[in-house]
């Protein structure tokens, strides 16, 4: 288990490596000059080019890359251009709000998920679970941005239930996490149905029905504990993706956190806080898949890493 680990910890450091240099490539492919964009555009020449100089952007982008990643190695992120503050600080300050929309968000998923998935794999082929099965695929079909705008009209503009302001406590926070809820909740539908009725067809649980085990024994007993496994693994990989900011809902409902922080520097050329942003999403990712591939040995014994 513990070189398993460590061959684990050195491949996600070459991906987080390997990102870092593909964002580094891509920022710098955007025709759009970081300088203009600081100074204005009716600055003179003159003081674009002193900008680029004091920035660094003058040099070879090889030399630029190389002396980000000796600044990332000691701590620092750089400062952003627009906010002239530490990217590092930037990051911080946002990442509670994008916490709390996370964790709203990703229990809504598993709230309506889970019980629609055993419910559909309970009812396999029978009216009810195409119905089910037929709305979550609507569900993973539906623009997130979309659903998030009909629920702001309906119900805080309209009938005024939820607040329209993102800054009102914990009903601000029902419907951006309703919001990804109902949309992530379908893929755990589908993948919690798909993982029960494989598990349901094995032979240990044909064994434990001819012992004479009750339906529900069974279903909690012998096929939720090997049918989570793949739910459990897209959670810890969809919290890591939560976590690193769900752009479209922050922007749709003015929801200050991460998404928005890399959205505006997206439209602002604001490399530092591009790839501190970009970094710390891949390293969250990154971390949650570790740790739920080290989980797996406490679900199911049965699983073990040479």
């Amino acid at each position: 288990m513990v070189s398993y680990i460590f061959r684990r910890i050195l491949g996600s450091l070459i991906v987080v490596v390997g990102i870092s240099i593909i964002t580094f490539l891509l920022v710098y492919a955007v025709p759009s000059d970081p300088a203009r964009m600081i100074v204005g555009p009716k600055a003179p020449q003159a003081v674009v080019d002193a900008v680029r100089i004091k920035l660094g952007l003058n040099l070879p982008l090889p030399v630029q890359y190389v002396h980000y990643m000796e600044n990332l190695l000691g701590g620092n992120l750089g400062t952003s251009y627009i906010y002239n503050m530490p990217v590092s600080k930037l990051i911080w300050d946002r990442l509670g709000t994008t916490g709390i929309l996370a964790v709203g968000a990703w229990v809504a998923e598993l709230l309506i998920g889970i019980p629609l998935g055993i419910y559909t794999a309970r009812r396999a082929r029978k009216p009810s679970d195409y119905i089910v099965s037929s709305l979550a695929l609507v569900g993973i079909s539906l623009p997130v941005q979309w659903l998030g705008m009909v629920l702001l009209y309906q119900f805080a503009f309209k009938w005024q239930i939820f607040p329209l302001s993102a800054t009102e406590g914990f009903r601000s926070l029902i419907l951006p996490a309703l919001t990804y809820g109902i949309t992530g909740a379908a893929v755990y539908t589908r993948l919690l149905k798909s993982s029960m009725l494989e598990v349901l067809g094995q032979d240990y649980v044909r064994t434990a029905r001819a012992k004479g085990a009750n339906e529900r024994r069974v279903v909690w007993r012998h096929v939720m504990r090997n049918a989570l496994i793949p739910v459990v693994t897209f959670a810890g990989i969809d919290i890591g993706f939560l976590l690193s900011g769900i752009v479209l809902v922050e922007v749709t409902f003015n929801w200050n956190g991460l998404g928005t922080l890399a959205f505006e520097a997206i439209q602002q050329s604001d490399i530092p806080v591009i790839m501190g942003t970009v970094l710390f999403t891949a390293v969250l990712v990154v971390l949650f898949n570790l740790l739920v591939d080290i989980m797996y040995g406490f679900i199911d014994p049965r699983i073990r890493y040479e």
